[in-house]
């Protein structure tokens, strides 16, 4: 379970953490990327974020053991089992145990174990949830060596510190008690000398606090898999194996270490990948947080204003915004929302109405402008923005939606609020048609079309608008005959 949760999403872990006002926050509430050069601040304090990682989200090592079991059956897993047992049948069969060719093999077998485990490690501390393939196993870094080495150094220190009675007893059960994080450090950084580092084995230990004990001990208790799982096959069934296939026998003691050795990587990639912004490993591409969208982080301090009821605030911070996305839509709708709900001054909802309004128009979004509108109205009742070109563009989005009265609304009065504008024709035409084909009103149409005919002649528009007149005029009299016909 995480250990502490979004102060607005209860169900979700928090992601942040204000390290002045203690609020938590989820990524959604704060989207966010860490910025190691300069921490984020709280919209609420003006306090640094602290960014908790997924170390708070992700459930204890300890919590998923079944997992861990399961983890070398995935398929790059079991192909790789698989093909260890064939390796090591093939070997027993082609080479005489009495050689010294066999050591060959041997070491080859011992060599893709360690490193199979090594790249375990790596990988599940990067949080990649399948277990590396054959060709990933040789990237050119020698670290299978240089477990031999770890290996050889450990079991030299533990001999010295064997000569020291009671106290090199203790100190034994230190060094065994860091040997995983050595083999940890090995695994994520490649080195040796990382690897035999005290004060970077000390400090690993220190950052995974608790769970790096549990850990061990379950290292502890898994390291015997091998030979329990070997004991639970029945004796009869080992005499007859050893008697008449060895190299069978001898292919399952390799494939269980090798399971079980992929089991503890697993258990020690999981705790690093736990902790591991504090230990600066770098995770694979689908859990490494998204590059910091600003705008979007702007966008949610604002939502958290308004979540508070610091209405004002949010109105400042969402003028800034507009300031510096002036062509930002989820800006531009948030701020019209909240200048709207909050019934802010006319003044300033008239003038980002028709900023508004002309954004969604340059950017052919004209489907949403109707419903800015009328938003806008509940606030100023009578609102009718100033440009032409808006108003009859939105008299067309309601003609289209079939509402003809507020069509109308918008464009019957510009032929006195506008007569020498260029756009008066283009919307006088558009009113003409609202009226014969909406509202079956030929005669108000044709009246409108003979207004804009006589006022705006030799407009770009003018032929269009007389071929239109003259249609409606001929279907006019079609209609008027055949009722003539039928009476």
């Amino acid at each position: 379970m995480a250990k502490d949760h979004c102060v607005y999403h209860a169900e979700k872990a928090a992601n942040w953490n204000c390290v002045s006002c203690g609020t938590l926050l989820c990524q959604e509430c704060f989207p966010a990327a860490p910025d190691p050069a300069r921490a984020p601040y709280c919209a609420l304090c003006g306090g640094n974020m602290h960014h908790l990682g997924v170390a708070n989200s992700l459930p204890p090592f300890w919590s998923r053991t079944p997992r861990f079991f399961a983890y070398p059956f995935a398929p790059n897993g079991a192909i790789f089992l698989a093909l260890l047992a064939v390796l090591t049948i093939a070997s027993a069969k082609l080479f005489s145990t009495s050689s010294l060719i066999i050591l060959l093999p041997i070491f080859i077998t011992v060599s893709l174990v360690i490193r199979q485990g090594l790249r375990v490690i790596e990988f599940c501390s990067q949080g990649r949830s399948r277990p590396p393939s054959i060709a990933e196993l040789f990237d050119g870094n020698p670290t299978t060596l240089k477990m031999l080495g770890l290996m050889l150094a450990y079991g030299m220190l533990v001999g010295a510190l064997g000569r020291f009675g009671w106290f090199g007893i203790g100190a034994i059960v230190c060094v065994s008690l860091l040997l995983p994080a050595s083999i940890m450090l090995l695994a994520i950084h490649g080195t040796l000398r990382d690897a035999l580092d005290p004060i970077q084995l000390l400090q690993l230990a220190a950052r995974t606090g608790w769970s790096y004990l549990g850990l061990v001990l379950l290292l502890i208790v898994t390291a015997q898999g091998p030979q329990q799982a070997i004991a639970l096959i029945p004796a009869a069934t080992l005499t007859y194996l050893a008697q008449h296939s060895p190299q069978v026998l001898l292919a399952m003691l390799v494939v269980s270490t090798a399971y079980f050795n992929m089991v503890m990587g697993a258990m020690m990639g999981y705790l690093l990948f736990q902790h591991h912004e504090d230990l600066g490993i770098r995770p694979d591409a689908e859990h490494a947080a998204a590059p910091a969208d600003k705008g979007a982080l702007e966008l949610a301090r604002a939502v958290i204003l308004v979540r508070e009821a610091r209405y004002e605030d949010a109105l400042r911070h969402m003028g800034g915004m507009v300031a510096d996305y002036p062509h930002d839509l989820p800006v531009l709708a948030y701020h019209h929302k909240l200048l709207c709900e909050t019934g802010a001054e006319t003044e300033r909802v008239v003038r980002h109405t028709e900023r508004y309004l002309q954004t969604l128009l340059d950017q052919q979004r004209k489907s949403r402008m109707v419903a800015v509108l009328e938003a806008a109205r509940r606030v100023v009742s009578h609102y009718q923005p100033a440009s032409i070109v808006l108003r009859r563009t939105l008299a067309e989005e309601y003609f289209l939606q079939r509402q003809f009265k507020p069509a109308i609304a918008l464009l019957a009065m510009l032929h006195k609020e506008a007569p020498a504008s260029p756009d008066l024709p283009a919307a006088c035409f558009l009113l003409a048609r609202i009226y014969s084909e909406g509202l079956r009103d030929d005669v108000k149409a044709v009246m409108i079309l003979d207004y804009v005919l006589q006022h705006c002649a030799g407009h770009a528009m003018a032929d269009e608008i007389a071929h239109y007149r003259s249609v409606i005029r001929a279907l006019g009299k079609s209609d008027q005959a055949g009722a003539c016909a039928a009476s």
